[in-house]
């Protein structure tokens, strides 16, 4: 069917002038970048999505001095691009702007090089096969460079460039969709040489608002105009002018209609963004530096995402590389991610990025070593690859690692310092903790931060829970700031509760407590009274041996279902068995307690690790090594106390299993789990909620013998991050996930 699609194509487009091209295609980590069109060619990109998120370019052949557009027959460009060259004149095609009208049929402004005139094109089909109407409605003196484009409510086109003869700014709003007449062009800005590099958009009330350059003053401007042909009740302000500033300009609204730009600061070789405090850029403005590599920012393009955050393209001149920002929030002035998708040769200049219907950065732009035009879509909204980030460089420190994310998505890990036997907390200064990042150890009283569980409190204060192995004891830390700089609390519960700690918060923020007691005391649970531990405690013992007999708890892991009663799974060594508790009351004090055994043939007498979760349902799912078989096992219990119903998967089988798996549901509740295997740290991303299916297995990091002590969690894009502990290197090492399998 689809061959015969494809010849069908074919056959209607014989006689027109058409490249059906074989995409060169690479991938990195869910990303694609497609090679779409060789030749000298890919200047001067300018980027939309079709109904179907299929990309249109636009874009100049140096080569053969012409306009070409590319309509791609799918949503990375990778299969039969329909590449025409709509305007039959030579020199021609420079600077140019792109919209799709009503119909998706293309509306592209650029520059006639040959009469030094302004050209806008309507095309008469989605490709530009027919029906095109050419026009040049300026051709007084030499105008019609540095075009940005866009639609009124008529779908008539309106246009901002430059006039070179007059060295000013300039507006056309076209007559009707072809701009055949009944045109109006306006000349804005006479008080000094400005309009090279502009951006356009259209306010609420279908005003054109205009970001431009002054090179006069080596400024940025904001032009918002009084009517729709910019002929009365016109505002301009300066919103910077530190230098030689406002180059490459990419303008959007945010939802209150105020003006968000990108821009080059060339004095300092930075890419800036200004968030206008009012619809006139007057007051409340906010200007800052998100990247401070040297030389970025040239050829920016601007969205925003569905937050109201700015995602932007833009090339590093440095190092010849195309970069994506997606800012943390509204000014950019927090949880920043920058990304580098592509970094092969000199590429990235001529920047053009819109963002698809999942919020994911799609960009053109030009490949200057192979003289080409590339499509970069990313598989997520940062474009993020995985990053694999050694959070600690000391030596022997990272083991017992547990991680939260903060509610700006940075990573929180406390660990085991084994060289100095400390407690140790990192709170990265990013989502990929490659920088900023806060390092302090808390707790330096003997030798104190074995079995590591973290809890983050309604403020962003790390909670932890540990074991004190000089002082044999179980222990709790409350900091009171979210990186423990400053005063903590640090208390010893319970004298009976020993290693193997798993910690949640109830909905008081008390601590909740699972963990080995000592040997005639089985498993143990402490709820506090108090945020701190300090009073009021309840301690029980729901699963103890029968005296004389001891106990042997190993791989506790605590949740709190819906009525705050604790569900642990765990491992009785001494029996062999994997069990499941689930607490009929928060203490676990009543008598009626279930306690489950729902793999009793999985004996073995060696140390099993166990993960726990709840559904949606409330009912457990775990991620346990059973070391008899060598098998990762994924439980999911048919109720909540898993009595029936249940599901017992073997995923990942023979593969050198090691210990610690951890454990999280993305948003269809499929479990997601981080585990150690020989060949390092993996990422299972399971196809349905029991893993019977459609399973993917990511190799994150085989960078030696690593993976241990993994704990996982899911960013706010389901994608997993993980703290481990290496063992060739003797440090914490922490990876963030690019995409939600890791692949």
């Amino acid at each position: 069917m689809k061959q015969a699609w494809i010849n069908s194509r074919i056959a209607v487009l014989m006689g027109c002038f058409i490249a059906l091209f074989y995409p060169l295609i690479t991938q990195a980590a869910g990303n694609s970048i497609v090679t779409v069109d060789v030749g000298g060619v890919g200047q001067y990109t300018s980027i939309a999505l079709d109904a179907q998120g299929n990309p249109v370019v636009s874009y100049y052949d140096a080569a053969k001095t012409t306009l070409k557009v590319v309509h791609c027959f799918e949503k990375n460009c990778a299969l039969f691009n329909a590449i025409t060259k709509p305007d039959p004149a030579g020199q021609a095609g420079k600077y140019t702007s792109l919209m799709l009208d009503s119909n998706g049929n293309p509306v592209v402004s650029y520059y006639d090089q040959t009469n030094s005139n302004l050209k806008v094109i309507h095309c008469g089909n989605s490709s530009c096969l027919s029906g095109n109407t050419m026009t040049s409605p300026d051709i007084i003196g030499n105008v019609g460079q540095y075009t940005s484009l866009t639609l009124d409510s008529k779908g008539w086109p309106v246009v901002s460039y430059y006039d070179v003869t007059k060295g000013v700014l300039k507006m056309l709003h076209c007559g009707n969709a072809a701009c055949t007449s009944g045109n109006n062009i306006a000349t804005p800005d006479i008080m000094s040489s400005n309009g090279v590099q502009s951006s356009i958009k259209l306010n609420a009330l279908g005003n054109p608002v205009i970001a431009y350059f002054d090179f006069t003053q080596s400024a940025l401007k904001i032009l918002r105009c009084g009517n729709a042909q910019c002929t009365a009740g016109n505002s301009i302000t300066t919103p910077d002018s530190g230098g030689d500033v406002g180059r490459y300009p990419s303008l959007a609204f945010d939802s209150n209609g105020n003006p968000v730009v990108s821009y080059l600061d060339l004095t300092n070789g930075k890419l800036k963004i200004l968030h206008c405090g009012n619809a006139t850029c007057s007051s409340g403005n906010t200007i800052v530096t998100p990247d401070m590599s040297q030389t970025v920012g040239y050829y920016s393009s601007l969205r925003l995402d569905a937050a109201g955050n700015p995602v932007v393209s833009y090339y590093d001149s440095a190092n010849g590389d195309l970069k994506v920002l997606h800012c943390g929030n509204a000014t950019c002035s927090t949880g920043n991610t920058i990304t580098v998708p592509d970094t092969v040769g000199t590429v990235g200049q001529y920047t053009s990025l819109i963002l698809d219907a999942m919020g994911n950065p799609v960009v053109s732009y030009y490949d200057a070593s192979k003289g080409a035009l590339k499509v970069l879509h990313c598989a997520t909204p940062t474009c993020s690859l995985n990053t694999t980030v050694v959070s600690d460089g000391s030596n022997h420190v990272g083991q017992y690692s547990s991680l939260k994310l903060d509610a700006n998505g940075n990573p929180v890990v406390s660990y085991w310092d084994e060289a100095n036997g400390d407690l140790k907390l990192l709170h990265c200064g990013n989502a990929s903790c490659t920088s900023g990042n806060s390092i302090k150890s808390p707790d330096t009283t003997g030798n104190t931060g074995w079995d590591t569980s973290l809890a983050l409190d309604t403020n962003g204060n790390p909670v932890v829970s540990y074991y004190d192995f000089t002082a044999s004891k179980m222990t709790l830390m409350h900091c009171t700031d979210p990186t423990c700089s400053g005063a903590k609390s640090i208390t010893k519960p319970d004298v009976l509760s020993k290693r193997h700690t798993s910690l949640a918060l109830d909905a008081t923020g008390h601590p909740v407590i699972a963990s080995a007691g000592q040997a005639d005391q089985g498993l143990r649970i402490v709820h506090c009274g108090d945020a701190n531990c300090s009073a009021n405690n309840t301690t029980t013992s729901p699963d103890f041996p029968a005296f004389p007999f001891q106990s042997d708890i190993r791989g506790v892991s605590l949740a709190l279902d819906a009525n705050g009663n604790p569900v642990v799974s765990y491992y009785r060594a001494d029996q062999q068995q994997l069990k499941i508790l689930h607490c009929t009351d928060p203490a676990c004090a009543a008598q009626n307690n279930s306690i489950a055994t729902p793999d009793p043939n999985a004996k073995a007498p060696s140390h099993r690790s166990t993960s726990l979760t709840l559904d949606a349902s409330g009912n457990p799912v775990v991620a346990y090594h059973d070391s008899a078989n060598n098998v990762l096992k994924i439980l999911h219990c048919g109720n909540p106390n898993c009595t029936a119903g249940n599901t017992i998967m073997s995923p990942v089988v023979n593969a050198g299993i090691e210990l610690d798996p951890s454990i999280k549901l993305d948003a269809n509740g499929n479990p997601v789990v981080s585990y150690a295997a020989n060949t390092g740290l993996q990422i299972l991303h399971c196809g349905n909620a029991t893993c019977s299916a459609g399973n993917t297995i990511a190799a994150a990091d085989s960078a030696g013998n690593t993976g241990w002590d993994s704990s996982l969690a899911l960013d706010a894009s389901g994608n997993p991050v993980v703290s481990y502990y290496n063992a060739t290197g003797m440090n914490l090492r922490v990876l963030h996930c690019g995409t939600s399998t890791c692949q």
